[in-house]
């Protein structure tokens, strides 16, 4: 039996493209693999050069997160399907594999819930209503199955439709825990720009090679809580261990996370 499993590519500058299409191009002739990608970095890059620059807003528990008005959203597209996505299928065809490009908008593979924003604006909490972000509810486990097989991989941009049919931004790390859930898969791999977790995030070498879901959350930082969310997510769902490890680095430096 092939393993089974969904990689996260993280979209954030510092994240090897090359060493990802290796990696996955590797496993997934002889297993079931998975890409889901991520385009925060370009998704900025675009903004600035489209004259709509990022901007972020902070909700009352004071999380930082990105403004995705219908503008941005739009420029996300393009950077997680116009460049993103386009690179990560043109890569893996150019290492024999048979790369299928999609969003979560694609035959409906994401159908999600459209979230709530509230913001704090000049002391204010106030409602954003044109806040295009959202959760991931169902996915469409026999879209998926067609395309999954040793030699063949759907390559995920991280968009859904809300039962509205609205295109919503969901974070790639969840996404990718959802799918691993709904597509019964034996591992989720997370790769992004740091080693893994880390009990000092001012001190790269001071990674946690393995631990629970519950120690990792007492250690998460940053965005790497999202990443940790996910994990359980994943772990509860049924996927026996989530791996969160450099793009680039030794696959020996790495974070293995199980119940």
């Amino acid at each position: 039996m092939p393993l089974r499993a969904v990689i996260k590519a993280g979209g954030s500058a510092g994240v090897d493209r090359d060493a990802v299409a290796d990696l996955v191009a590797d496993v997934a002739r002889t297993d079931e693999i998975v890409l889901v990608h991520g385009a925060s970095a370009e998704t900025d890059r675009l903004s600035v050069a489209l004259g709509h620059p990022p901007q972020t807003v902070l909700s009352p528990s004071g999380h930082q997160s990105r403004r995705t008005d219908r503008r941005t959203l739009e420029i996300f597209a393009m950077a997680a399907l116009g460049v993103e996505n386009f690179l990560y299928v043109e890569k893996l065809q150019s290492r024999g594999i048979d790369a299928y490009g999609l969003s979560g908008i694609s035959g409906r593979l994401l159908v999600g819930t459209r979230k709530v924003v509230r913001a704090v604006l000049d002391g204010k909490t106030v409602l954003l209503r044109d806040d295009h972000t959202g959760t991931i509810d169902s996915v469409n486990v026999p879209l998926l199955a067609q395309l999954l097989g040793p030699g063949r991989v759907p390559v995920v941009a991280p968009l859904a439709l809300s039962e509205k049919s609205e295109a919503l931004n969901v974070d790639g790390d969840r996404v990718a825990a959802r799918i691993a859930v709904a597509i019964d898969a034996d591992a989720l791999l997370i790769l992004t720009n740091v080693p893994g977790l880390l009990r000092d995030v001012n001190d790269p070498s001071s990674i946690v090679a393995e631990t629970t879901v519950a120690e990792a959350e007492t250690l998460a930082h940053g965005r790497m809580k999202k990443k940790i969310l996910a994990a359980r997510e994943a772990i509860e769902g049924g996927v026996d261990e989530v791996v969160i490890r450099s793009a680039q680095g030794d696959p020996a430096i790495r974070t293995v996370i199980r119940s």
